[in-house]
């Protein structure tokens, strides 16, 4: 949104320039006022309508009534949610550290040409929610 109304400010600014305070908070006003309607009219395919339908009960562009079935919403939102945790997790491997074993721990945010990860450190103990004690 933020970029939004910049983006809307440096248009509107190269087109008019304001030659005053009040100039200056109507560019502003209607930088803001743009963003705020093209926010609520934009279609999210997650919830397969526009905000401001939702909220207003009205299609923002036609002005015609709308009623939505927000179960039927929250439950397309969670058939989303789930497939993109099954395609996520298809990339993990799945694997039983012993304590014994040796492990290398990652480094956050490394440097460029720092190394990834530290270690191998010797595995303490393996808790039941998959963390290591090192």
């Amino acid at each position: 949104m933020h970029q939004t109304i910049g983006n809307s400010l440096r248009v509107l600014v190269t087109l008019n320039h304001p030659f005053n305070i009040n100039d200056a908070e109507q560019l502003v006003d209607t930088a803001i006022a743009n963003a705020v309607y093209a926010h609520r009219c934009s279609y999210h395919g997650t919830i397969t309508a526009t905000p401001g339908s939702l909220a207003f009960h009205r299609d923002m562009i036609l002005d015609l009534p709308m009623q939505a079935d927000l179960q039927l919403i929250q439950q397309h939102r969670q058939q989303l949610i789930d497939k993109e945790l099954i395609r996520a997790n298809c990339r993990r491997f799945a694997y039983d550290y012993q304590p014994g074993q040796e492990a290398l721990k990652l480094r956050y945010k490394p440097n460029k040409l720092d190394p990834r990860a530290d270690g191998p450190y010797r595995i303490e103990r393996v808790h039941s929610n998959g963390t290591l004690t090192i």
